[in-house]
């Protein structure tokens, strides 16, 4: 078991390299279709074919990029949600546990889940 410290150390770790991380990531976005709309400017005036091989080629990457990074964050919250899941203690109440407080054989003697119609009070 991982002690708190690790932990805060290591949530630390991952907060600082994912504000960077996203930084890059936004610029990444910007300038990858701006480099291909480029080439297409280049191959458009080489060609003579107008602004369509540049429209379509920064049109094309940005699209991709964005298919990329959305299967990368994909990716990255199924690790997260099963490191989350390796964490959870086991043996309380919850999915893993079948046996809960509702049930009859551990509530402590006399006390009853029905509902006792000798003590609420009736309206005149």
């Amino acid at each position: 078991m991982r002690s708190h410290a690790a932990r805060e150390e290591k949530r630390t770790n991952r907060s600082r390299t994912g504000s960077e991380d996203g930084l890059a990531k936004a610029i990444e976005i910007v300038v990858t279709p701006a480099i291909f709309a480029a080439a297409g400017f280049g191959l458009d005036r080489w060609w003579g074919t107008g602004p369509w091989l540049a429209l379509s080629f920064g049109v094309v990457a940005f699209i991709m990029k964005l298919l990329v990074e959305w299967y990368r964050y994909a990716e990255r919250m199924q690790v997260h949600e099963a490191d989350i899941a390796a964490s959870r203690p086991s043996g309380q109440r919850g999915i893993d546990r079948s046996a809960g407080i509702d049930e009859p054989a551990s509530l402590p003697t006399g006390v009853s889940l029905e509902a006792d119609t000798a003590s609420t009070p009736t309206q005149s």
